[in-house]
């Protein structure tokens, strides 16, 4: 038996890198060829990769959420049977897995001219540490010749760190943002944006606010964010193309309901995503208590965005910030920005700036949404009256 380095593969072309999003087997589970191992993101699609081969998971070279440009290795395979090199892999002679360190890797073959400098599961993982990325890592030199190790990895921070280390100091970002930085660049390589921008009234917003902070007995106590919140989603049931996304760009999928994505700010300026899923489906009070909650799941790191958005929100209300151009996410096909509340002949308003996907939406059918989420807004307490169902 041998030990296979199994790699991202190259799903189509142009494709660059890839988000990994879920483990389907354990390290030391046993998985038989062409069954799906883990599941990953790419820039058209959520796919759930094949293994290669027949064996046994030695481990897992990557984590839930990283990002992985393709080619990069993802996981060690024991295989059972003969090696067939369909795939860019390193073998590694079994009765090297258990040796000491320094001969870890010693007889390795490259099969590939992108893999041939085998990198121990430990050096990587001392590489994600110091923020080094993948890419980067293979262009450090190993002083063995084809094995990089830890002190490669230091001596090539020392190196770079000696051309300016009085100037800056380098730092990993952070998970949230490296996705964030991921779902953007996929977003530029697919969207066509196109924004609009008009003022609504917020006066009848902040009556609706107010009045549930002024009654000890209320179900709730939203803020004029989740008022704002809850006047878009139901904006969504007169325009079904918020609640769709496009599929490849020949077929519109129409949701029942929107699932509503909210931007979240964490300290250090991160930003994660809160989801409430059939948004529109929801009364007031419903839409409120699960809107807080998975505001505070996102506060606490946890980063709800996936494939099934359509509309986004964001919100500078806190920020004395009165005017902005959000940038689209894909796959939502919208998001809707809300700013500081200003006085208009002594009347609150705000700016509602709308950035929507040409693709699929055109310049009427974004400002009729416009109008609409306004008219909400405007007749606010009426909406949620009518809406007010749960206790």
């Amino acid at each position: 038996m041998a030990i296979i380095e199994v790699v991202v593969p190259q799903l189509g072309e142009g494709l660059q890198e890839v988000r990994v999003i879920r483990f389907l087997k354990r390290s030391g589970e046993r998985v038989a060829r062409d069954e799906h191992i883990y599941e990953m993101e790419t820039d058209k699609a959520t796919v759930e990769v094949e293994s290669p081969y027949t064996g046994v998971i030695v481990e897992w070279l990557a984590k839930e959420g990283d990002i992985l440009p393709i080619g990069a290795p993802i996981a060690r395979i024991e295989i059972e049977g003969a090696v067939e090199t369909t795939v860019p892999v390193v073998s590694i002679p079994s009765h090297t897995a258990s040796a000491p360190s320094g001969d870890a890797t010693r007889g390795a073959v490259s099969v590939s001219e992108r893999l041939e400098l085998v990198i121990p599961p430990r050096t990587r993982a001392y590489a994600r540490q110091k923020g080094v990325s993948e890419e980067e890592l293979r262009r450090i030199p190993a002083a063995s010749g084809n094995k990089l190790m830890p002190e490669d990895i230091d001596a090539y921070l020392a190196r770079r760190a000696g051309d300016g280390a009085a100037e800056y100091v380098d730092y990993p970002l952070p998970p949230q943002q490296r996705t964030f930085i991921y779902r953007l660049k996929r977003s530029a390589q697919l969207v066509v944006p196109a924004t609009l921008r008009r003022y609504a009234a917020w006066d009848a917003v902040q009556r609706v606010a107010a009045r549930f902070k002024a009654d000890p007995n209320a179900p709730v106590q939203p803020s004029e964010f989740q008022v704002f919140a809850y006047c878009a989603a139901q904006a969504t049931l007169q325009h079904p193309k918020f609640r769709a996304q496009l599929v490849g760009e020949e077929t519109l999928r129409q949701y029942a309901h929107v699932n509503l994505g909210v931007a979240v700010a964490r300290p250090g300026d991160e930003l994660v995503t809160a989801l409430v899923k059939n948004a529109s489906a929801l009364d007031f009070v419903s839409f409120v208590r699960t809107l807080q909650t998975q505001i505070r799941k996102a506060r606490a790191g946890e980063d709800q965005a996936d494939a099934s958005i359509q509309l986004l929100l964001t919100y500078m209300g806190g920020f004395q910030m009165v005017d902005a151009i959000p940038v689209l996410v894909s796959p939502a096909v919208a998001i809707l920005f809300a700013g500081e509340a200003f006085l208009i002949e002594g009347v609150p308003h705000v700016n509602l700036v709308l950035t929507f996907d040409h693709r699929l939406i055109n310049g009427v059918g974004g400002a009729e949404f416009l109008n609409a989420v306004a008219e909400n807004l405007a007749n606010a307490e009426t909406l949620v009256e009518r809406g007010q169902v749960g206790t």
